[in-house]
């Protein structure tokens, strides 16, 4: 269900209309060999409930303030006489107002101008940029700020979802709209002044440039300006904003060919809607429709040797009209720019699978897979794994694992290049070696521990010179991981640590990267993550009645991202960053708290804190995006809930 135009797997990440999940299997390392081109570093795996897995009718109202949000979810489940069939249907509305720019403030690590000084470009012809002089670090409350994680256009996000089982057919069909307002550094300074602004577009660029009031002065250099009735009057600023809607549908049938052999097939169709708007234009409009069928064989052959072969096709149909705006042509900002005009276009993607397993003794097992993709505009994607587990008693295990993962480069990247006979693109190649050991300590207590001495990354990312998507280099990293799980009838702890380091990153000929600044001689971290990462959660029943739970996580500290900044200060005098600038680079810590009361079988009570150290300090909860240090903190929110089943 992955966007394949542009963003992967954005779709239901934003929305908390959460009641159809079953639960969710986390599917660890490179996955492309089972999961094809884009399952690179792991898989989320969402079960949702059926008819055979929930039966009953039960109502939850949801709110939330500080972050303000309200949803209503009504699910209900059936499972017929036969007991092999079952009708599960669930609808889910809301209401995401967000946190305000107070509760919720966006810092920059750079002053802003008080009069027609740029601040930070003394270049002829720079054009007069007005301010309102915050100053670095300041909260930047006196523009037109969105709400934190309020949702697009105030539209009410929503999810359907209705399935059903009857012996060896399973149907399903599901639809999701949601996305969210964001704050945009960049439209940050394009205001005319606080709020109001104009655009032309250039036609030797193809880039929209803010236009200022009359008393400007500079020469935009550009004899080819094109004038937009439509942006020549001043019209209030609009938020930014992107939002999507998907419509999927599936059936799939599973059958016993004999005791040995079982058979299963899946037909699925996938709409993806979407649009992103900042600053007053839509950069990008499109929707792409997806057919795929996928047919899987598993034979057994004896106890020792299994085995599994199987076969996807998967059409797409892309550039087509965005039924949110049916009139607007497919656009994309960086395709708009490259001269590249788009029309629809569709592209086919023919894979071939399988596994092998192999029970060599009690104590070792051993498995071999593999994938291999033919897509219309790559080369043939190769994806081979194996892995050796060895347990010399029923509390140890230890596993082996080497798994070589792929990722095509985005479809319209692909296109663009094939428009202009440029050849096939390189993927995206991740090639990774884990050691894990895993110990049943106790009746109570279970261990684990991986190294991954070998992780390998043939990286595909933004590069402003190319403009666009590219190879830009080879990212290579090590790391480890600790895990402790302790478990009772009544508690449940888990703890875990996450140490990677960036220890080589080699950049392509004539490329740019925003994933290090190591490539340029600063620093040895990754600009974009946290070498450490700390995670705890807790579960605790206090009584029959009452339960209580809460989880922490902490991202120790960015000094990637300050190596990058000092990189870009030593490189453009004019970088928009303050040179003391440190509150950008510190952690990250959120910590959520959760009281639940059952006073009977059919009603429940919750209540949560979430984001609760920002009470202390709102730098607590920064979430950084981009460079500059720029960051926002999160609300320290509450939320309280009731469900009732009927």
């Amino acid at each position: 269900m992955n966007d394949r135009m542009h963003y992967g797997a954005i779709s239901e990440r934003d929305l908390v209309l959460l009641k159809d999940i079953h639960h969710i299997d986390i599917i660890r390392g490179p996955g492309s060999a089972l999961y094809g081109p884009g399952a690179v570093s792991m898989v989320i795996n969402i079960v949702t409930h059926s008819g055979l897995t929930f039966e009953g009718t039960d109502v939850t109202f949801r709110s939330g303030a500080v972050e303000e949000f309200y949803s209503t979810e009504i699910r209900h489940g059936r499972r017929f006489a036969d007991g092999d069939s079952g009708l599960f249907t669930y609808v889910g509305i809301g209401k995401y107002n967000g946190a305000d720019k107070y509760d919720a403030p966006v810092h920059y690590g750079f002053d802003f101008p008080t009069t027609s000084d740029f601040g930070w470009n003394e270049s002829p012809g720079a054009p007069y940029l007005p301010g309102d002089g915050t100053a670095a670090g300041e909260a930047m409350t006196r523009i037109n700020m969105p709400a934190d994680q309020a949702a697009a256009r105030g539209l009410p996000p929503i999810k359907l979802f209705a399935q059903y089982d009857e012996g060896n057919w399973t149907y399903w069909l599901r639809y999701t709209r949601g996305g969210q307002q964001f704050p945009w550094a960049t439209g940050a300074l394009a205001r005319v002044p606080y709020g109001w602004t104009d655009y032309i577009r250039s036609r030797m660029t193809g880039n929209w440039l803010p236009i200022f009031p009359p008393d400007w002065s500079g020469d935009w250099g550009d004899p080819g300006i094109i004038w937009y009735p439509e942006y020549e009057a001043s019209s209030p600023l609009e938020q930014n904003f992107y939002q999507y809607q998907q419509l999927t549908g599936y059936v799939g049938y599973e059958t016993n060919l004999s005791e040995q052999t079982d058979l299963s097939l899946a037909f699925s169709y996938d709409l993806f809607d979407y649009r992103r708007r900042t600053v007053n234009w839509f950069n990008e409009v499109f929707r792409e429709d997806e057919y795929y069928g996928r047919a899987m064989i598993r034979h057994s052959f004896n106890d020792s040797h299994g085995a599994a072969l199987g076969v996807e096709v998967s059409h797409h149909e892309l550039g087509l009209k965005a039924h949110g705006y049916p009139d607007m042509d497919f656009t994309d900002d960086a395709m708009a720019n490259a001269g590249v005009p788009m029309s629809r276009w569709s592209t086919n993607l023919y894979s071939l699978f399988g596994e092998y397993q192999w029970t060599i003794s009690e104590q070792w097992t051993a498995f071999f897979g593999g994938r291999i993709d033919d897509h219309t505009y790559s080369s043939r994607l190769f994806s081979p794994r194996a892995s050796l587990i060895y347990a010399p008693t029923k509390r140890d295990v230890y596993k082996l694992l080497w798994a070589r993962s792929v990722r095509t480069n985005f479809e319209e990247e692909m296109r663009a290049n094939a428009l202009v006979n440029l050849p096939d693109g390189d993927p995206e190649i991740l090639d990774n070696v884990e050691l894990r050991y895993e110990r049943v300590q106790s009746e109570n207590l279970d261990l684990a521990a991986s190294l991954f001495w070998h992780y390998n990354l043939e990286l595909i990312s933004y590069s402003a010179a190319a403009g666009a998507a590219v190879p830009v280099g080879t990212q290579r990293n090590w790391g480890v991981e600790l895990e402790a799980s302790y478990h009772t009838e009544a508690t449940r702890f888990t703890l875990s640590h996450g140490f990677a380091k960036l220890y080589d990153f080699s950049l392509a000929p004539g490329q740019t990267t925003i994933i290090t600044s190591q490539a340029y001689g600063y620093g040895d971290d990754g600009a974009l993550w946290s070498n450490h990462v700390t995670k705890l959660t807790f579960q605790h029943k206090l009584t029959e009645q009452w339960s209580a739970d809460g989880s922490m996580r902490i991202y120790w500290g960015f000094g990637g991202l300050k190596d990058f900044d000092e990189y870009q200060l030593s490189q453009n005098e004019y970088y928009p960053i303050d040179p003391d600038w440190k509150r950008g680079y510190r952690g990250n810590y959120y910590l959520n708290l959760g009281l639940q009361y059952r006073p009977n079988q059919n009603l429940t009570f919750r209540v949560d804190g979430m984001n609760l150290l920002g009470i202390f300090d709102k730098d607590l909860n920064k979430r950084n995006y981009g460079a500059s240090g720029a960051f926002r903190s999160h609300a320290p929110s509450v939320g309280v809930s009731m469900t009732y089943k009927f």
